[in-house]
């Protein structure tokens, strides 16, 4: 069991998708159920989800907990300051909704070993940083956060840039494959 809080972020507007992909059917279910279900299996003490709108992901993601992201700004910092905040645990890991792969159990442990002496612990895959499939530090990356917000709609990546962050370098793309695009999510169907 990890004593961490998993946030499953679903705040997005899925513009380029065409409709909500966090519903959209992905090896027959609904995309969102398979993370939750995921991360239930990597051992999480607790499971939420946040959205805009919770309660429309109601019966895919039986088990998380359902919280209201309140904010008007449309970011998924946002997200995960309500994750952080809901958290009855000191460390939240957050991950976006259509990221089946996400619960990769080798990079997890990974990320909680780095995050000794840090506030957050982020992978870094080509180059790329992943904070939406990152875990935090709940205290100070959530007064980061609420900083952040109150001054406009930033995304995670600047949250990084605030606190103690440990980056970790991750040569697998596969936990980072996400469904932005009807495209995407067929090509994930076929990933191994």
């Amino acid at each position: 069991m990890r004593d961490a809080c998993a946030v499953v972020l679903a705040g997005g507007e899925s513009r380029r998708f065409g409709s909500d992909k966090a519903l959209a059917q992905f090896r027959g279910e609904p995309l969102i159920s398979r993370v939750v279900r995921e991360l239930r299996l990597a051992g999480f003490a607790q499971l939420a989800l946040a959205a805009k709108d919770p309660d429309k992901y109601a019966a895919a993601a039986r088990g998380a907990e359902p919280l209201h992201d309140l904010r008007p700004i449309q970011t998924p910092l946002a997200g995960l300051a309500a994750g952080l905040r809901a958290s009855r645990y000191p460390l939240v890991f957050a991950c976006a909704a259509d990221m089946p792969f996400a619960a990769d159990v080798a990079l997890l442990d990974a990320l909680f070993a780095a995050l000794a002496g840090h506030d957050a612990a982020v992978p870094v895959h080509a180059g790329a940083r992943q904070p939406l499939c990152a875990l935090y530090r709940r205290e100070p990356c959530l007064r980061a956060a609420a900083e952040l917000l109150a001054r406009s709609a930033v995304g995670p990546k600047r949250l990084l840039d605030t606190v103690r962050t440990a980056f970790v370098d991750w040569p697998e793309e596969r936990p980072f494959l996400d469904a932005d695009t009807p495209a995407q999510l067929a090509r994930l169907e076929s990933a191994g």
